[in-house]
């Protein structure tokens, strides 16, 4: 796995670790999806909110099933970093990671929370409100809004998402687009 993988797999794995214990368990999951909703101010059960920690647990599960080697019930940041490097990679052939179901159907709740209007569709500064929350600059924000946005008319679905995301790779679309 090279130097950016690592690094990629590493901040998703201190996002994750919400009580900064250095290993990921369910409670970790299920904090983080609590934490997103709070920022939005929505609950954890409005139906958005109980989509999202729904999809946090299946995240964890499948994980805890295909990364935590030794069945305690915690992820340790080897583990996960193994986990990240055999991710499949998008279908267009760049060698960029695209995710896995559980991770998509994360992704797709993460959407529709952050769609404050709640019309299926987010402009530039929602999607731009989304990713900073997870630490992305809004220039970086702006770059892989444009990958998406396809059709240049200032507004992207989930499926211009999920379909970015197949050709470029998710890492380009949640953290920023390589440089050409």
């Amino acid at each position: 796995m090279g130097g950016e993988q690592v690094a990629v797999a590493d901040d998703i794995f201190d996002r994750l670790d919400t009580n900064g214990d250095g290993v990921l368990a369910a409670d970790d999951y299920r904090a983080s999806a609590e934490r997103f909703l709070q920022s939005y101010g929505a609950g954890p059960n409005s139906p958005k909110g109980r989509a999202l920690i729904e999809a946090n647990q299946a995240l964890w599960e499948r994980q805890a099933e295909l990364v935590d080697r030794d069945r305690d019930g915690k992820i340790r940041r080897e583990e996960y970093r193994e986990w990240f490097a055999s991710l499949p990679t998008s279908e267009a052939g760049s060698g960029a990671l695209s995710g896995s179901p559980e991770v998509m159907a994360v992704l797709h709740a993460q959407f529709h929370v952050a769609d404050r209007d709640g019309d299926g569709v987010m402009d530039l500064h929602e999607f731009t409100v989304w990713r900073a929350l997870k630490g992305v600059p809004s220039q970086s924000a702006a770059a892989a809004f444009a990958l998406i946005d396809t059709d240049g008319d200032g507004a992207i679905r989930w499926e211009d998402f999920s379909g970015a995301g197949s050709a470029h790779g998710l890492a380009a679309l949640l953290y920023e687009p390589a440089p050409q």
